[in-house]
């Protein structure tokens, strides 16, 4: 446990729900509109017979046709979401590694200007040269 980061995201753990997320969409695509042809009919019917049902139903059915869209939308943002979940938090957690090892090596560049100002009493250590990165190629 003491080598795994803080943070961790597991492909296994999150495969599963990204597959049930394209599975969920695939299925819409295929299911989800199979009464739209009936429900315009119906609705065409009922209008042309004067009943004001028909309005309803065409409303309706242009409704439900949205909340599928909508559904299938987000069923694609969840899966494509999670498929980079695990490469986006290992390249996360391997660029807060290297910055914490940065931070945690020695004060050199304090320890380095103490030595210089000549600070009586200040340790004195045998330092690696001080490297300022300021992401210059």
């Amino acid at each position: 446990m003491a080598d795994q980061p803080d943070l961790y995201v597991s492909s296994e753990e999150l495969d599963p729900i990204a597959t049930a997320a394209r599975d969920l969409h695939d299925d819409l695509a295929e299911h989800g509109r199979l009464a739209e042809p009936d429900e315009r009919a119906a609705a065409e019917a009922l209008s042309a017979h004067g009943f004001a049902t028909g309005r309803s139903l065409t409303l309706l059915a242009e409704g439900w046709s949205r909340q599928v869209q909508d559904l299938q939308n987000d069923c694609a943002h969840i899966s494509g979401h999670l498929d980079g979940t695990v490469t986006a938090h290992a390249e996360e957690e391997f660029t807060i590694q290297a910055t914490l090892q940065q931070i945690q090596q020695p004060l050199s560049g304090y320890d380095r200007i103490v030595g210089l100002a000549g600070v009586p009493d200040a340790p004195q250590r045998d330092l690696p040269p001080t490297v300022i990165d300021r992401g210059r190629p």
